[in-house]
């Protein structure tokens, strides 16, 4: 994994995802997913310069939509702290062979340009577990954020993301 620290640009929204090596599961349990909740609520109260704004986890991915208000590298950071913490966790409970990475890579980030592909990314994220055939309802999903939000405004792309949508 790289050790590059990206910065982010103030007051803007970022779509941040990343997945496991080799697209194996990682999240083996709720334990598993719970200790991945604990790590960012953690990390966030350590950094008030973001916010997430929507979020979901599958068995072998996740998928953040991050308002960053401080130009730097902050999200960097609570990025970087998040997967250590879930790495060296993870490696701790399950065999994973010397040297192999948790992560595949850095994660990744997307910046958002407007507010229609605002409303989208965050449909999109918050209807990932049906995308990937996790679930078959959402409401039966506890992993997303999609319970949090105003479902209002990501309804209408619903959709769009199971069929078309890609990010």
């Amino acid at each position: 994994m790289s050790n590059t620290r990206l910065e982010f640009l103030e007051n803007h929204y970022y779509h941040v995802y990343n997945r496991w090596f080799q697209k194996q599961i990682i999240f083996k349990n709720d334990n598993d997913f719970e200790r991945f909740y604990k790590y960012i609520i953690k990390e966030l109260n350590n950094n008030d310069k973001i916010k997430i704004v929507s979020w979901s986890f599958l068995p072998n991915h996740f998928h953040f939509i991050i308002h960053n208000l401080e130009t730097g590298l902050n999200l960097s950071d609570f990025m970087r702290r998040l997967q250590v913490s879930y790495a060296m966790y993870f490696k701790r409970n399950y065999e994973t062979g010397l040297g192999i990475p948790v992560f595949e890579s850095r994660f990744k980030a997307k910046l958002i340009k407007d507010e229609d592909y605002l409303a989208k990314c965050i449909a999109y994220v918050n209807f990932n577990p049906l995308k990937h055939q996790i679930t078959d309802n959402i409401d039966n999903y506890k992993w997303t954020s999609y319970h949090q939000i105003d479902k209002k405004k990501i309804e209408k792309y619903k959709d769009l993301v199971l069929d078309e949508l890609e990010f």
